[in-house]
């Protein structure tokens, strides 16, 4: 199936006026998930648990993602070695949990799983707080969707997948200068 364009999809907050209107017809085709965001997620977002964000196309819910909190303690969770922060002493780091990220069962394959999961790294690489990681705990049949953003398990217990946003950012880092002055010489 075509991937949905991105200028046709929008982003909201959930919240009481389009959690009345809008959700009644999403359906993921997983109960858990649909449960969900039909029953907890307003009132998770309430008790400021999570957030959980909506996708709109053609005025419909296309998908959602729910963020809550979340750290990585080098100790507790044995963090891979590889992933420790030189010249960081601190015993846990910051991340953003993707609590739950859901696609409508008719427009799934089709990029809005994509859409939200770069709504998380931008929230992650721009947002007011620091973060170090994304970490998500996938069902099995949405592994290979997070390793192909480059999530993965980087503790003993392969529960939890992580993303280092670090290198997201050096990815994201242009090989030249963007400064229109950068060239200049100095008065």
């Amino acid at each position: 199936m075509e991937h949905i364009p991105e200028k046709a999809l929008s982003i909201e907050l959930l919240n009481a006026r389009n959690a009345k209107y809008a959700l009644e017809s999403f359906d993921s085709d997983d109960d858990d998930l649909n449960d969900f965001l039909k029953s907890d997620a307003l009132n998770e977002q309430r008790l400021l648990l999570s957030r959980t964000h909506l996708c709109f196309y053609k005025n419909h819910v296309a998908g959602f993602i729910t963020l809550a909190a979340d750290s990585i303690r080098l100790e507790k969770d044995k963090l891979d070695a590889s992933q420790h922060i030189d010249g960081c002493d601190y015993p846990a780091y910051p991340c953003i949990l993707i609590a739950r990220l859901a696609a409508d069962k008719r427009l799934q394959r089709r990029g809005i799983g994509g859409h939200l999961l770069m709504l998380a790294i931008g929230f992650a690489l721009e947002g007011p707080l620091g973060c170090r990681y994304l970490s998500v705990d996938p069902k099995e049949s949405a592994v290979e969707f997070y390793e192909k953003i480059g999530f993965r398990y980087w503790t003993k217990s392969k529960r939890r997948m992580y993303l280092n946003m670090m290198d997201v950012a050096q990815q994201l880092e242009p090989d030249e200068s963007l400064d229109p002055w950068a060239d200049e010489s100095s008065p």
